[in-house]
């Protein structure tokens, strides 16, 4: 470490510290999940955001709960002090809004992050609900898509970051989920790195009452991703570590983790009493002090710096945030805001365009049977083919023909079209075969992806077997991709309620919430068939629930031709 960095990591730890220090003595119980205690997160977070910056990497996309996230606010993403006093303060300013509102440890943001070196990277912190984890599928998502739109194409340019808890890390299936995406093509990232802020506890619970491996990082090694354990009272170790993470993820392109064990200084929210449950625990952290303590104490013992330097830099800091408070409170409306009663909505039919000319349809049907030299399909799917052709020239089509048809129009429209799901190259049903396997030597071809030279990229992955992670993911997507069409299905629409998280808090609610729209797909396939009630129902009665406020548009088509215009609206729309 020299000098400088010395210095910088001083300068980290005194903004954190000071933060929640001023936070909690002016706003005594209002809940803010400080991170007392995890201070040293800050410096890891920082340490990894500038590396990625000298890297020449193109994106940081964060995604992280509660704890400590206006910290990261304030001290990473530089949203102002004076906007967050201002919540605190219960002044709403209708241009900071996003959307209808939510609280200040859900709210997301973007800044441009200028490294020590002067370059600078994007940074993306996403909005996340309370619902833990549940942002982890949808950041990995939203940094592919930003990977998809650079040159060239695999070079893993963006980065995600993602800050668990340690109860959390361990107990929630989505976690698995999103690691078990890191290898497979359509879903890799060229690794995340994540970092654990291990407090030893889980609200009230004990470790060793919410998991049974030794760590709470044991899920990790599903995909033989190095951890790395590190005391958050050093410091200096845990920026080191964090270097380290940032050159493993680089030279491998997997995901690594750090596991940060730290403490908690207060209970879960700053209005819980945490001796209740941890007496003993909690006896010992009021004895024991705070990282930038202790951090000051090591230097002044090496002779790097004198208490009266580090102490007055700490002063500054704060009497600098009283003078934003001052100037806060001096500035506050002479009435609060209030809402504006919303008008009732009317539904929005009006007419788009939809159609395509005979002859580009012609075009895109001439295609689906053009195969490279060499190729041979399957037999069965050869007189399928033909069949295919004898209906088409008779003036019918099907519905798989007519999906086909949507995509291959909007590709020749220069629209970037992505789709996964379990079994979604064939199709559950065998009606879609998007991606042909040759019969004799298993090599692939997509015929969408061979209509035009000047046409768009056509994207279609088999997906895990998951639907929370999986639709996570593609929500994620889409909120980077907005001029594409992302599409995920369902295997059948019935095992959609895997995914009610992400249906719930960020399909149904994040554009009300903060603001956030999605253009997303999701297909469905359901019927009466007789095959019981798991393979009958999309759950429709669900999503008609929640789509009161115009926030979706739920289709029940019942002719190809109407799917087949249904897609193509999506993007017209």
């Amino acid at each position: 470490f020299t000098e400088a960095d010395q210095r910088h990591l001083l300068f980290r730890l005194s903004q954190a510290e000071a933060f929640e220090t001023f936070l909690g003595r002016r706003y005594v119980g209002h809940k803010r999940f400080g991170i007392e205690g995890a201070e040293s997160a800050i410096p890891i977070i920082d340490a990894i955001i500038e590396s990625a910056a000298d890297a020449g990497l193109a994106h940081v996309v964060m995604g992280m709960a509660h704890r400590g996230r206006l910290n990261v606010l304030a001290n990473i993403m530089g949203k102002s002090y004076e906007e967050i006093f201002r919540q605190f303060e219960g002044y709403v300013s209708p241009d900071t809004i996003q959307g209808q509102g939510d609280v200040k440890y859900h709210l997301g943001a973007e800044t441009m992050f200028t490294a020590r070196s002067g370059t600078e990277i994007p940074v993306t912190l996403a909005a996340n609900p309370s619902h833990l984890e549940a942002v982890d599928p949808v950041v990995v998502g939203m940094a592919r898509a930003i990977q998809d739109g650079l040159e060239p194409h695999g070079s893993f340019g963006s980065l995600p970051l993602l800050i668990h808890g340690d109860a959390a890390f361990a107990g929630q299936g989505v976690v698995a989920e999103t690691l078990n995406t890191s290898r497979i093509p359509g879903f890799r990232v060229g690794g995340t790195i994540h970092l654990v802020i291990n407090n030893q506890v889980g609200y009230t619970t004990s470790p060793e009452q919410s998991r049974s491996g030794t760590y709470a990082t044991e899920v990790a090694k599903m995909v033989q991703a190095p951890i790395f354990h590190v005391n958050g009272d050093d410091p200096e170790a845990v920026v080191r570590v964090a270097r380290w993470a940032f050159e493993y993820r680089q030279a491998w392109n997997k995901d690594v983790v750090i596991d940060m064990v730290c403490y908690r200084r207060q209970g879960h929210n700053e209005g819980d009493e945490p001796s209740y449950t941890q007496p003993l625990m909690y006896k010992r952290i009021d004895q024991h002090p705070g990282v930038r303590q202790r951090y000051t104490e090591t230097l002044m013992r090496r002779g790097d710096i004198t208490a009266e330097q580090a102490e007055s830099e700490l002063e500054q800091f704060s009497d600098w945030l009283q003078v934003v408070l001052d100037t806060t409170r001096a500035s506050a409306p002479a009435e609060p805001a209030r809402s504006i009663r919303p008008t009732a909505y009317v539904a929005d039919f009006e007419y788009l365009d939809t159609g395509v000319d005979r002859s580009t349809l012609d075009k895109i049907h001439d295609a689906l049977d053009s195969y490279p030299e060499g190729f041979t399909p399957h037999p069965k799917l050869a007189r399928q083919f033909a069949t295919r052709r004898k209906m088409y020239e008779s003036g019918e089509v099907d519905w798989g023909l007519a999906e086909t048809l949507a995509y291959g129009s909007l590709l020749l429209e220069r629209v970037p079209i992505r789709i996964t799901g379990q079994d979604t190259r064939r199709g559950t049903f065998a009606h879609r075969h998007a991606v042909l396997v040759d019969n004799v030597n298993e090599s692939e071809f997509t015929p969408l992806a061979s209509l035009s030279d000047e046409q768009a990229p056509f994207w279609i992955y088999d997906s895990m077997l998951s639907e929370y992670a999986a639709l996570g993911f593609e929500y994620g997507y889409s909120l980077i991709n907005r001029a594409g069409l992302v599409a995920w299905e369902a295997q059948f629409g019935d095992f959609v309620n895997g995914a009610q998280i992400i249906i719930d808090q960020f399909l149904a609610a994040a554009e009300d919430k903060w603001n956030q729209k999605s253009g997303l797909v999701m297909l469905l396939p359901h019927g009466y068939e007789g095959q019981g009630p798991e393979h009958s129902s999309a759950r429709i009665e669900r999503f008609l629930i929640l789509c009161a406020e115009g926030n979706m548009t739920i289709a029940n088509a019942t002719t190809s031709a109407q799917f087949f215009h249904l897609l193509r609206r999506q993007i017209k729309r």
